[in-house]
């Protein structure tokens, strides 16, 4: 189970470089925008915004797993199964919330689509190509490598909406794979907790990298924002 969460991290963790890629271009062209093309500075903020709720969803999923610890000593171990059980059963309710944001997640999709058609005056790579030449960047294969990336996150089949969907069924597995280490058939035991412990702790470092990446940037994001806005 544990790799299959990894492997999953791993594609989430994917689709947050390719947003900080777009937003490392931004930055890079800001000042050149600014100078040049003014008129397409809300649209480039209102891009940004739309790839940074994909980003806050990433992190509000992996903090479910990461904000749980166990006390492993013996005279708390009774009352750790019934705060686990607690929190699962919370967690469970918050993962359901968030599923429900999915859907609202893919519609970001759309309106990336549209604020870049806006900048570049249509869709696909080629009107990507010319976003980012707008944008003051000169180099041919920046240019294609940055517009097959913009082209790939516009669409719903690429990692931005689905990032927060892996995000989300990592979570669902990660809580389920420590919930079953304590015990099975629908029973908890406190023999088990130093084993469930040690694996939600495994499974934690792999969460909170991935939660350190989507912070880091939604920082980068929030700051283009601010100085574009």
């Amino acid at each position: 189970m544990i790799k299959d969460v990894i492997d999953g991290l791993k594609s989430v963790a994917d689709g947050i470089d390719s947003i900080r890629t777009i937003a490392e271009a931004v930055s890079t062209g800001k000042n050149y925008v600014t100078t040049n093309h003014p008129e397409i500075r809300d649209d480039l903020r209102l891009l940004l915004e739309e790839l940074n709720k994909s980003l806050k969803l990433i992190k509000r999923s992996s903090a479910v797993l990461t904000n749980f610890r166990f006390a492993v000593s013996a005279d708390t171990q009774g009352r750790e199964l019934s705060r686990f059980n607690d929190y699962y059963i919370k967690s469970k309710e918050e993962a359901y919330h968030l599923e429900t944001h999915i859907e609202d997640l893919r519609t970001h999709c759309s309106k990336v689509r549209k604020h870049s058609s806006n900048i570049s005056g249509g869709c696909g790579v080629n009107a990507f190509k010319k976003l980012f030449n707008i944008l003051g960047l000169r180099s041919e294969t920046r240019e294609l490598e940055l517009a097959q990336t913009l082209d790939q996150l516009a669409y719903e089949d690429f990692a931005v909406a689905n990032s927060a969907e892996i995000m989300l069924q990592c979570l669902t597995n990660a809580l389920q794979d420590v919930q079953n280490t304590l015990g099975d058939n629908g029973t908890m035991e406190t023999e088990n907790i130093t084993r469930a412990a040690s694996l939600l702790a495994e499974y934690g470092e792999e969460f909170e990298s991935t939660e350190e990446q989507a912070h880091e940037a939604t920082k980068i994001i929030r700051e283009l924002v601010k100085q574009l806005g």
